[in-house]
């Protein structure tokens, strides 16, 4: 593979992260997209700088996937971003695709990753990259680069694979492509698949054994995989699913314990069976996104198909009979959602309790759980099971009762199995909250970690730069005396913002001067210029302010004059009006900002050598 502008794992994968935080769905709800895009063209600078010692001074071209008009771009669920880089010599697309973000994407890891039925996203991918070409006024043949996490990875490898679409794939943590989900998508694999193994159709090619699927899968993709680079953390919960059947991994893979406290979840999981694994996968993607979005309640409604809140002011037989009698629309809802849930459900459960020991075992030998968890888990396990299936029965016997569409055999099944049902649902509910309650949850969110851009960027070695990662920050550790270590992304965020701060600072004191000079002195002197005018007016023409007397002196002609008049004028200084002293004073608190700031600066280049491009940095961020 060339090399590219970002040419290490460390830049590629900021990047990566700094697309969620700027164009994830979330993001765009509070920010336009124009806005969104100038804040992540800057930060893909600082970035770029931080990491290489050098300014990234062209603009960068933006297109994001809610601009395209492609159809399966918009229908599919597919996120992502293009960047055209033009420098010189060096001519860069990068197609950022975004990972799992809401539940469209999750019922696609479904059916994509698990499944091996669509390929939409992947679909998706290859078309906004041609759209990206044609928004940057540039040919399909400009090197470029696809950057990848989670679910994206399965987007950008099998676009790579099928379509071509990439010169280089690059991902961490990804979801690994489908040699079922390639079968109906690639036509001329499928044909060679076919011949190799003398079969005719899709359902044939689930009795190749799977080793032999990925085998044959691996070396016909041989050539492309060569282009295809993942740095994968042992502990990441989509990796500890890649041994099941029909997952692919291709290409030059680095596996990174990002977290040794842990033993990691792929022995785990390849100790349980794969039916077990994706049906314990898919209830808990089910409850944990509608609880996501409408809190534990709206979880259980997507799994039983009956919102417990319905049921909350009831509390014995007559409101349940009222109910029925006022309602009977929604109980004929609820009866017929439990029917259509129930099933599904409880033959999910089973299989979760008929290997609880296996499954909460495991989590708990590897640290995952503790001792009292697995015994909470397993025994609630066991009740949910007993529930549904009492559930189950009376659902059953009512719907048979409704099928002879007798009203009065009707109504004596409903009154007595609504009671029932609503009482089991009640217990639904609090076992639910019993394993909340048990904090399993919060122990599991280690998992979740293992998963995020952030637990690898930390874990990734660096360039020998002394390098490392808080949060999305780079860290420096000094090369002269002492481990002293510093938050290089903060001193030159600190560095950047300061100085137009107290530039803005200076310009408001040069505002505050002009206006003292203007509002106060000006406006001094112009009064003081008309008390003038009016004593020269006087002096001049005294005769003109005769009726003057009549207010002093009393006389009973009018035969009096004013000959002269003198006005003796004394103007004193305005007072608390001078604000020399303070403007002063404001002025060198400026200065002594700057001087602070530079020495900050000097203070930390001291730490570093040359090579270190520490002083290049604080140059050249100003420029950004």
């Amino acid at each position: 593979m060339n090399p590219n502008l970002f040419n290490t794992p460390e830049i590629k994968t900021r990047i990566i992260d700094l697309e969620y935080k700027h164009f994830s769905p979330k993001a765009l709800q509070n920010i336009p997209l124009e806005k969104a895009k100038n804040n992540f063209e800057i930060e893909v600078k600082e970035i770029f700088l931080e990491e290489t010692g050098k300014l990234l001074d062209e603009d960068l071209k933006i297109f994001h996937s809610s601009e395209s008009n492609d159809l399966e771009v918009q229908q599919s669920g597919y996120d992502g971003t293009a960047i055209y880089i033009n420098k010189g010599e060096t001519e860069e697309v990068y197609v950022i695709s975004q990972g799992t973000q809401d539940i469209q994407d999750w019922e696609y890891n479904l059916k994509a990753m698990f499944a091996g039925q669509s390929s939409d996203q992947a679909i998706a991918t290859n078309n906004f990259t041609n759209d990206a070409y044609t928004e940057f006024d540039i040919d399909n043949n400009t090197n470029t680069i696809g950057l990848a996490h989670s679910l994206a990875h399965n987007n950008n490898t099998t676009a790579h694979l099928v379509f071509n679409t990439f010169d280089e794939v690059f991902s961490i943590n990804g979801a690994q492509t489908n040699y079922y989900q390639l079968y109906r998508l690639d036509i001329h694999f499928q044909v060679s698949l076919e011949e190799a193994f003398s079969i005719e159709g899709i359902y044939d090619i689930y009795d190749i054994t799977p080793q032999e699927l990925h085998d044959f899968a691996k070396d016909y993709y041989s050539d492309k995989e060569q282009n295809i680079t993942q740095f994968i953390s042992e502990d990441d919960p989509l990796y500890a699913v890649s041994g099941i059947r029909g997952f692919l991994t291709l290409g030059d893979v680095q596996y990174i314990n990002t977290n040794p406290s842990l033993p990691g979840l792929r022995e785990i999981v390849d100790d349980i069976p794969d039916d077990i694994i994706v049906s314990f996968q898919e209830m808990a993607i089910d409850y944990t996104i509608a609880a996501e979005q409408g809190g534990m309640n709206a979880g259980i409604e997507k799994l039983l198909g009956v919102n417990p809140s319905l049921f909350e002011d009831k509390s014995g037989g007559m409101d349940y009979f009222k109910w029925y009698i006022t309602s009977p629309t929604e109980v004929d809802t609820v009866i017929r959602n439990l029917n259509d849930n129930v099933p599904v459900l409880n033959e999910k459960i089973k299989i979760i309790t008929d290997n609880s020991e296996l499954i909460f075992g495991r989590l708990y030998e590897a640290g995952y759980i503790t001792k009292n968890q697995q015994d909470t888990l397993i025994t609630e396990f066991g009740n949910l099971q007993h529930e549904l299936n009492e559930i189950q029965e009376l659902i059953e016997r009512n719907i048979s009762v409704r099928d002879l569409n007798n009203p009065f055999a009707t109504l004596g099944a409903d009154s007595g199995t609504i009671l029932k049902i609503m009482q089991h649902g009640k217990k639904f509910t609090e076992i639910v909250k019993n394993i909340q309650d048990s904090n399993i949850l919060h122990n599991l969110e280690a998992i979740t970690d293992s998963h995020s851009l952030i637990e690898m960027l930390s874990s990734l070695s660096g360039d020998g730069r002394n390098k490392s990662y808080l949060g999305r920050d780079m860290v420096l550790t000094s090369s002269k005396g002492g481990n002293i270590q510093i938050n290089i992304s903060a001193a030159l965020r600190m560095y950047q913002q300061c100085f137009p701060l107290l530039e803005e600072k200076s310009t408001m004191i040069n505002n505050l001067e002009k206006a003292v000079t203007d509002e106060i002195q000006n406006a001094f002197n112009e009064e003081k210029q008309k008390v003038m005018a009016k004593i020269n007016e006087m002096e001049a023409s005294p005769g003109l302010y005769r009726d003057l007397l009549r207010k002093h002196i009393y006389f009973p002609r009018l035969n009096k004059t004013v000959r002269q008049i003198n006005v003796h004028e004394e103007f004193l200084p305005l007072e608390q009006a001078d604000l020399d002293e303070e403007i002063s004073y404001m002025r060198q608190s400026v200065e002594k900002g700057k001087k602070h700031i530079e020495t900050y600066r000097t203070s930390i280049e001291d730490l570093f050598e040359a090579e270190d491009h520490v002083s290049d940095m604080f140059n050249l961020i100003g420029r950004i």
